[in-house]
């Protein structure tokens, strides 16, 4: 699963951001991609995320398909990209041992 999350997050740090997407937000650490995208990266390190980080990434990850539907046809790429590298890194840090 590691490999699938460091694949996951290659493309999308690779991949040019489609029309619709404002760079600022997703350069913005309190926004949700930035974040997903932070702590996904500190998971495919390795990097244990403490309890409450661990539940964040879980609800993230669990609402992150909830509004693709809604989205701009040419943007739902992008944000189903993201739910999946939420998806994947929540498994890892779940099993990994939470930092105290």
């Amino acid at each position: 699963m590691r490999e699938e999350l460091e694949a996951a997050l290659l493309v999308h740090s690779t991949s040019p951001l489609p029309e619709g997407v404002d760079r600022a937000s997703v350069c913005d650490p309190e926004l949700p991609s930035a974040e997903i995208v932070g702590w996904a990266t500190l998971v495919a390190a390795g990097v244990p995320l403490s309890a409450s980080e661990q539940q964040r990434l879980a609800d993230t990850a669990a609402d992150a398909f909830a509004l693709i539907a809604l989205l701009p046809v040419t943007v739902r790429p992008y944000f189903a990209r993201l739910g999946l590298i939420a998806t994947l890194a929540s498994a890892l840090a779940v099993a990994t041992p939470a930092a105290h």
